[in-house]
């Protein structure tokens, strides 16, 4: 195999700056120099689940929608809680106007809700949704009714989400009965046809782990999520079994009428952040990501990541207050968000900073009690677009919090809970953080899948200590350690990086062998087999060296160190192909295949555009909903008939083939960096995609 690093080029711009001062950071003294299993273990001993579950129950009784008076309280006590035990903490509030963006984030409108109601009155008369038993008995962002709502109910075919649905059906000034998308049956239903408002019925479905029926009698956190300009609109939500009551009534023909009324309100207010900072000696800064929005009382999502994250920082604190710990080199920072547009603004009042933040951890539903949930306690990786030493570290020390139960007369090796490592996921505040114009390496921790995410479920009973406590102390070991970390600690990191990537080329190989290896084997097939490995495993040596080189943003002087790594890795990578191509024509010639020819790929047609180069016009990633809203009617529809047509749901590809547009490669060629990072693409799909992003006004596309 041609060697990868010198033949595949794949980082043209690097991230690493060294900020003046750290060319020389051997002079730092070395009571910094703490390996990570020395801080680990004095902070298991300190950190306490029970204290992070108390912090946890007082969030979850915070109704915490994104700008809203309950996500300020919320942010209000955790900066109590910080200061109480003598951390600095302040409140960031930004104005909440539907008129400021942060990048390409909106900041939505103020909401709050004082009352709400909804009860049948025919064929007889009984509450079904309110207010004051359960905050998500409203869609949430709804605005007021108009005095009190008398109105027939109706249920549309399917979910309403289509104009045939609403074929034969009068909706006119009556209530809409639906399982589906609340914007888009509120503009089908509402804007479109007259009806007044929503009832929403609906539930998850996850094979495996939540089955239809489970949660008969929860609730499902539902929103609006306005856009300037916007009709606005209202709705209640139901449980299924009340739902399916009401559709009972309708299908035996029925008349079913309801009264009810909403008071709630949307105005100019603000986005609030509560941030509490362990000064460190420098300006540089490791941050730690929870955030503590949700309605009430979302206690696993995510009160148990703000609690895990006030409890971690407790620790940190007392243990350099006693003198157990030294100051950090670094200050760490601890950010209790609305997610994601919270973390928008955030960076974006601290652009100037960003370059001197070194990493990131987001704490992300984290405290699950796993028996109760059947979640798995989940570390996503930075995305390969952004390859950092990060991962390597958070790894090692998630495999130490695994140390708990032993074997006859060993050491402790087994965990008492389930727990996996995973390549990037995106859907929280890291994905921010990560983004590569961003460049603040930012894994996710999360306990996925749990049955009871973003329903009236989501109670404090379902949050486990144990789990709260081994959040907290891997969340506190990593920050404290990167806080520190420098030319003595980066030999140990390097050896952690190229360790693991070994593993992951030996995985690969196998993997590769293993489907090629039946019973009946074809030599094109073997053949397709094997050009995926080289070109697989090109492109993860070349990850795994720009990873490598990443730790030069920790020690500056590693680069003697770090080029033999590398080519120690690309020696290996060739090695172990050599390898799996001796196995495949063993295999092939116990089946009589004499030989493995070098077949020419197949030539597969592009579409048109594919040769285009796109330049992004926005930094971070992209948060479409405002900018697909400024789409023409006609546009809005085709791009949501792009996305059905080829099955495309949160985003499908383009978050990482936006991450890997940086203005030089074309469409075709990020779309094979997606499949060569995830595993699949669909260049067809992101050709008609850019389209629409240049009509939004977000991307250029031009010539090489």
């Amino acid at each position: 195999m041609a060697s990868p690093i010198t033949d595949t080029i794949i980082y043209r711009h690097s991230f690493i700056t060294v900020p003046l001062g750290y060319e020389n950071d051997k002079s730092s003294s070395m009571k910094y120099h703490l390996m990570f299993k020395d801080v680990y273990k004095k902070l298991e001993a300190e950190v306490s689940g029970s204290i992070a579950l108390g912090h946890v129950a007082e969030i979850a009784k915070h109704h915490r929608i994104q700008a809203s008076p309950g996500i300020r309280d919320a942010c209000n006590y955790a900066i109590q809680a910080f200061k109480n035990y003598g951390i600095d903490a302040k409140l960031h509030s930004y104005p909440a106007n539907d008129m400021d963006y942060d990048w390409t984030s909106l900041r939505f409108k103020e909401w709050s809700c004082n009352e709400a109601w909804l009860k049948t009155v025919e064929p007889k008369e009984k509450y079904i949704a309110r207010y004051a038993e359960e905050k998500i008995h409203v869609i949430q962002r709804s605005i007021s009714t108009e005095g009190i709502v008398d109105a027939e109910v109706i249920a549309p075919a399917n979910k309403g989400e289509e104009a045939e649905d609403y074929e034969g059906l009068d909706v006119k000034g009556k209530l809409v009965l639906t399982s589906g998308d609340v914007h888009r049956v509120h503009e089908l239903a509402v804007v479109d046809r007259g009806a007044l408002g929503l009832i929403f019925d609906g539930m998850f479905v996850r094979p495996g782990n939540l089955l239809e029926g489970e949660l008969d009698d929860a609730l499902k956190y539902t929103s609006f999520w306005w856009n300037p300009g916007d009709t606005l609109g209202y709705g209640w939500v139901l449980t299924p079994r009340t739902g399916r009551e009401l559709r009972k009534m309708l299908g035996e023909g029925k008349s079913v009428k309801v009264q009810g009324m909403i008071d709630a309100k949307l105005y100019n207010g603000y986005l609030d952040n509560a941030v509490a900072t362990i000064h460190g000696e420098t300006d540089e800064e490791v941050i730690v990501i929870g955030h503590i929005c949700h309605p009430q009382p979302s206690a696993n999502d995510n009160a148990s990541g703000a609690g895990a994250a006030i409890e971690a920082a407790r620790a940190i604190n007392k243990l350099i207050k006693d003198g157990t710990l030294a100051k950090p080199k670094r200050t760490i920072r601890f950010t209790l968000v609305p997610e994601m547009s919270g973390t928008y603004s955030y960076l974006v009042e601290r652009e100037d900073d960003i370059p001197k933040m070194v990493a990131a951890y987001n704490l992300d539903m984290v405290g699950e009690d796993q028996d109760k949930t059947g979640s798995i306690l989940t570390i996503h990786k930075t995305p390969d677009s952004l390859p950092s030493y990060v991962n390597a570290v958070a790894e090692a020390i998630f495999e130490e919090a695994q140390k708990e139960i032993s074997a006859f007369g060993t050491e402790p090796t087994n965990a008492s809970f389930r727990h996996t490592m995973q390549e990037f996921s995106s859907g929280s505040d890291h994905y921010i953080y990560s983004d590569p114009s961003v460049g603040v390496p930012c894994p996710m921790m999360i306990q996925w899948p749990d049955k009871f995410y973003h329903t009236s479920a989501d109670t404090i009973d379902k949050v486990s200590p144990h789990s709260l406590e081994k959040v907290a102390t891997i969340a506190a070991t990593y920050a404290y350690f990167l806080a520190n970390a420098g030319e003595v600690e980066a030999p140990w990191i390097a050896s952690q990086v190229i360790s693991r990537e070994k593993r992951s080329i030996i995985k690969l190989v196998q993997e590769t062998i293993d489907k090629a290896a039946t019973l009946n084997m074809d030599a094109h097939v073997v053949d397709k087999h094997r050009d995926w490995l080289r070109e697989k495993l090109e492109y993860d040596t070349e990850v795994a060296a720009e990873a490598m080189r990443s730790i030069k943003r920790l020690a500056p002087n590693m680069d003697d160190t770090i080029g033999l790594l590398i080519s120690e890795l690309m020696t290996y990578a060739d090695e172990e192909y050599d390898h799996a191509v001796k196995v495949l024509e063993d295999l092939a010639a116990k089946q009589g295949i004499k030989e493995l020819p070098d077949y020419e790929p197949e030539i597969k047609t592009e579409p048109e555009g594919a040769e285009k180069v796109p330049e992004k016009l926005f930094r971070g990633p992209l948060n479409s909903r405002p900018w697909v809203a400024k789409l023409s009617k006609e546009d809005r529809e085709a791009l949501r008939a792009l996305n059905k047509r080829y099955g495309i749901e949160h985003g499908g590809p383009s978050t990482l083939a936006l991450y890997w547009t940086d203005g030089t490669r074309s469409l075709s060629e990020i779309s094979r960096l997606v499949e060569l990072e995830s595993g699949s693409t669909n260049l067809d799909y992101l050709v008609e995609y850019y389209g629409f992003l240049v009509k939004m006004g977000l991307v250029k596309l031009g010539d090489r």
